[in-house]
């Protein structure tokens, strides 16, 4: 059965500090200039965050990050900028800040209201930020025997705010496409295929000799146990990459490339990286991920280069 297209939507998920809130404001940028695959398709109800967001954007600062006392949610509608598409879903980012996603995790639940935004032509974007610090890695023989002196230690070295032990990050997002696939099963059906774009922010902090190997690459070196079940598990889901930059550089640690930013348009930065159609490319459009986990065909976007 063909899905409405009103009724697509897509759900933005990622732990503390995993880049969703500004891959967010750079896209409401784009989506109110219409350059992309999408466009917004009337204003949200949260238009004032979403302005500010982009604000901060525009000035050249990356917006703080969610409170965990937060609990907004925002949805934005948008539509395709193909002449003669109707084709339209919500982009929908629910009220989880990233520490809660860790409590979910902690507690085996999540909210009734989260589930049921859980339905048919439901996509999702799942979100790891290089370079973090709140990206805790996973510990093996070697890691173990320079922080604990040979013996692999019972609990991670890694606090969060309220003194416990942090998992490894990629045990927290397999532990949620687990929750999801099980979700989707019971209200949607076992034979659904839910589009999961796994999401690597901050791309232009990976060193130059990685880019090249695209984000598929980076998960397999950074957090080996995603990227196997990504490989394992591609009939239960439709797994993309993604690499995303909401700059396309370092503004805080670089001044040659801040002072470039702002001689060309702020509001035109920002870049996509992807394998969409089998080798790497980039692209300035970054309604890319979400028109893809919305189930837009995606044949060489306008803007994609192919990167050496």
């Amino acid at each position: 059965m063909d899905i409405q297209p009103h009724l697509r939507s897509v759900l933005l998920i990622g732990v503390q500090d995993a880049g969703k809130s500004n891959f967010v404001f750079r896209l409401w940028l784009m989506l109110h200039a219409s350059t992309g695959m999408l466009a917004g398709d009337g204003l949200p109800a949260d238009l004032d965050y979403l302005n500010g967001g982009g604000n901060h954007l525009l000035k050249g600062e990356f917006a703080p990050r969610t409170s965990r006392e937060v609990h907004d949610q925002t949805e934005i509608p948008v539509k395709s900028t193909a002449a003669g598409s109707d084709f339209r879903g919500t982009l929908i980012v629910p009220d989880l800040p990233g520490e809660q996603i860790l409590s979910v995790y902690r507690s085996r639940q999540w909210s009734e209201d989260w589930e049921n935004k859980i339905r048919d032509g439901c996509g999702c974007l799942l979100f790891i930020r290089v370079d973090s610090k709140e990206l805790i890695a996973p510990l093996d023989w070697i890691t173990a025997a320079s922080h604990f002196g040979g013996t692999l230690p019972t609990a991670s070295p890694a606090k969060d705010e309220d003194g416990k032990d942090k998992p490894p990050t990629q045990v927290v997002l397999v532990d949620w496409l687990q929750f999801l696939r099980k979700a989707f099963t019971q209200k949607v059906g076992g034979s659904y295929k839910p589009r999961i774009g796994i999401v690597v922010s901050a791309w232009d902090l990976v060193p130059e000799d990685q880019k090249g190997e695209g984000p598929a690459k980076w998960i397999a070196d950074n957090l080996p146990l995603l990227s196997q079940y990504v490989d394992a598990n591609d009939d239960d889901f439709d797994f993309e990459y993604f690499g995303v930059s909401v700059t396309e550089g370092d503004l805080d640690a670089d001044p040659d490339f801040r002072a470039e930013y702002f001689r060309r348009d702020p509001r035109k930065a920002g870049e996509v990286v992807h394998a969409l159609s089998g080798s790497i490319e980039k692209t300035h459009d970054v309604t890319l991920p979400v028109a893809w986990a919305l189930g837009l065909s995606i044949i060489a976007p306008a803007g994609s280069a192919a990167r050496p």
